[in-house]
């Protein structure tokens, strides 16, 4: 099987190769957000436009010890790179999420 780089060329060195092999199932995605009213629904929302394969019952969610702050994680199909990008930039836009694993 030939490695591919990220702009479609053969890459000469292995180093150059993607290191996931797409489509990757049970990609682990992890959150952190603000606790605040809604916030679990926009991700959902934001989940079911990119990911509708996620199970959204599977997701977990651990809350911050003062109750300000809550993780979620969960799993996808990842389809490809730019897919993954994609669900970044999507989640990153939630006012209420502040950071993307």
């Amino acid at each position: 099987m030939a490695l591919i780089t990220k702009n479609g060329a053969p890459a000469a060195d292995p180093a150059d190769a993607p290191k996931i092999e797409f489509p990757c199932e049970n990609y682990l995605i992890k959150v952190v957000a603000l606790d605040v009213d809604g916030g679990f629904d926009e991700l959902v929302a934001c989940l079911n436009t990119l990911a509708p394969e996620l199970d959204c019952s599977t997701i977990t969610n651990n809350r911050s010890s003062k109750g300000r702050f809550i993780s979620y994680s969960f799993r996808i199909i990842a389809q490809s790179e730019a897919h993954l990008a994609e669900l970044d930039a999507a989640l990153k836009a939630i006012q209420s999420i502040k950071m993307v694993m």
